[in-house]
């Protein structure tokens, strides 16, 4: 049974374009408990093959009336894009299912309910707003992450639930909160590629932290130095607002050093930056890597330095770091050692960092 400010409530939060709500008032005055099967019987005709609801297992299992009652605005909400409205229920609960494999739904209904009563937010807000952020349905992880976001405000007496430059907020508040703020680590680019190279620019992509479009450096995971400048190009969600996703363009000068985390080591549980980029002025020419590279085609120092034509003293001199070889040399050498990239030459050993103490430590830009 329901009492009449549950049916009235009912009625005031089920939109009648798509659901009867007389049928729903009905079905609860006559049952103590609520199985999946209301969402058949209140969608109208005409609506059944474009309206997709919560399941049994999947987003809803049996509960009592009072509960089901308190969760109606958000079983029945169904967004209108003639308004700019995005997301619904079930978005919520295929990213739930995506992010946690134990698809604990009912830690979306706890949150949600406290969005709504709680903190008083209409569900087109509650809803839409992870969507214009991210521009992608089902972002549950992005969601948890605002509702800790807006209980920490609530506690440091804050009023500001939807700001535009969400990743930079968040982490403030966290700080101000006495939590640790989040490494935000980079993401992909273009098509799939790790980093891209543009004329003077390296040019990186991911969700990163920025305060009216300045990237807060030392919540992104990227090594930096002595680079000419470092800035961000806005994405756009459905809204055409900035989301969440950007390109950070990072210029490059003789003297530039870049690494990025974990982009080679397959998850083998040790943090590794390594580099992506070195200027001509940082790099230093490998003579160790010289030596592995002529045994590796197993010839002596006197074979290899008659095939690129130069003095055997000479080539000793590169072996053992007393001089380095010039360009048309250092050309010669790769030909006939079958190196394809100069890189192969260069000193860029990665840094071990384990929980990024060591970036967390530095002066990350120059």
């Amino acid at each position: 049974m329901i009492s009449k400010e549950q049916e009235q409530f009912v009625r005031n939060h089920i939109n009648q374009k798509y659901f009867d709500s007389a049928k729903v008032v009905n079905y609860l005055s006559i049952h103590d408990h609520v199985g999946d099967e209301i969402f058949d019987l209140a969608l109208k005709y005409q609506h059944r093959k474009n309206i997709s609801m919560v399941k049994e297992g999947f987003g809803f299992h049996t509960i009592d009336v009072d509960t089901f009652v308190k969760r109606v605005p958000f079983y029945f909400y169904e967004p209108d894009f003639d308004k700019n409205q995005h997301g619904d229920l079930l978005s919520l609960i295929h990213g739930q299912a995506k992010y946690d494999q134990l698809a604990n739904f009912e830690e979306v209904y706890m949150a949600l309910e406290k969005l709504f009563y709680k903190y008083k937010m209409g569900v087109p807000e509650i809803m839409g707003y992870p969507i214009t952020l991210t521009g992608t349905y089902g972002r549950t992880d992005v969601f948890f992450k605002w509702v800790h976001y807006l209980d920490l405000c609530y506690v440091l007496h804050i009023d500001n639930k939807y700001p535009q430059d969400f990743l930079y907020e968040y982490n403030r508040i966290l700080v101000l909160a006495g939590e640790d703020p989040i490494i935000y680590v980079p993401g992909l680019v273009g098509f799939n590629e790790d980093f891209l190279r543009q004329d003077k620019e390296i040019i990186i992509g991911g969700e990163f932290p920025c305060d009216n479009n300045m990237p807060i450096l030392e919540w992104i995971g990227i090594w930096i130095e002595n680079a000419a400048y470092v800035k961000v190009n806005d994405c756009y969600s459905m809204g055409g607002t900035p989301k969440l996703e950007k390109e950070l363009h990072i210029g490059i000068t003789p003297e530039t050093k870049i690494y990025m985390p974990n982009i080679y080591n397959d998850d083998d549980g040790v943090d590794t930056w390594y580099p992506i980029y070195f200027g001509p002025l940082a790099m230093k020419f490998d003579k160790d890597a010289l030596k592995f590279y002529r045994k590796r085609i197993d010839i002596t120092q006197q074979a290899l330095a008659d095939a690129v034509g130069v003095q055997l003293r000479t080539y000793q001199k590169w072996e053992k770091g007393e001089t380095i070889p010039d360009g048309y040399n250092l050309i010669k050498l790769m030909n006939y050692l079958n190196i394809e990239s100069v890189q192969d030459f260069i000193i860029n050993d990665p840094i071990y960092d384990d929980g990024f103490a060591k970036f967390k430590a530095r002066k990350k830009y120059n």
